[in-house]
């Protein structure tokens, strides 16, 4: 097996859309009220994208280590230098959700960053302190600013919220409530009626290539 070429299971998210409202429309009861819900509790929060600030970034990131994953700490499986290199190599975006202060300043209170390949964004979780906010749903606010940023981007098509090991997309969508407690939370931004539909969709795998000394993320269908 070549250690230069992994591949990992996506969760993806299409932004071909001309309206995020068009997207909105598509999702569960359930996922449209939570949108509802964040959009209502954050009105008071300003979303955008912003400069590569590695010290904001790292800051968030060692909150993030420090609080409780589904009972227990984490880590993020990279040194935090790679992002200065993701960044140096054109593959980072970032955002940000914010409180706007005076002297046009802001407090920013939540951190998220993806890495761009193409029309294909893998994406990192949101970070934030959950102590602080935990009443925001500031992971769901991230989430759908998010995909609301690409969809009236109009040059990326899909966004992969990351499936672990699970076969195919097409694999993964049929089997999603047997991986419910550790994926559950990201199928809600996932269209109903692509989960409804799961043999409807392509078998999407994404090729990790490290050969280039830059990892290279691409979305490839396998053939049966």
């Amino acid at each position: 097996m070549n250690q230069l070429v992994k591949h990992e299971t996506p969760l993806l998210i299409s932004v071909d859309y001309d309206r995020y409202e068009d997207y909105i429309a598509r999702l569960s009861k359930s996922a449209k009220k939570n949108h509802r819900y964040c959009k209502k509790h954050n009105e008071d929060l300003r979303y955008s994208r912003c400069a590569f600030d590695p010290n904001m970034i790292k800051y968030f990131m060692d909150v993030w280590e420090q609080q409780l994953i589904r009972g227990q700490k984490r880590q993020f499986s990279y040194p935090r230098e790679y992002i200065d290199f993701w960044n140096a190599h054109g593959i980072l975006e970032c955002f940000v959700a914010y409180v706007p202060a005076e002297n046009h300043t802001m407090h920013v209170i939540a951190c998220h960053f993806v890495k761009r390949y193409g029309s294909y964004i893998y994406c990192e979780p949101p970070m934030f302190d959950k102590t602080l906010h935990n009443d925001r749903y500031l992971a769901k606010y991230m989430w759908f600013n998010l995909i609301e940023h690409y969809i009236n981007d109009q040059t990326a098509f899909w966004i992969d919220l990351g499936g672990g090991d699970r076969g195919t997309w097409k694999d993964f969508v049929k089997t999603r409530e047997e991986h419910r407690e550790r994926t559950g939370y990201k199928w809600a931004y996932v269209p109903q009626e692509v989960k409804d539909n799961p043999d409807k969709e392509e078998d999407y795998i994404v090729e990790i290539d490290y050969s280039s000394g830059v990892d290279v993320y691409t979305l490839k269908k396998v053939i049966r």
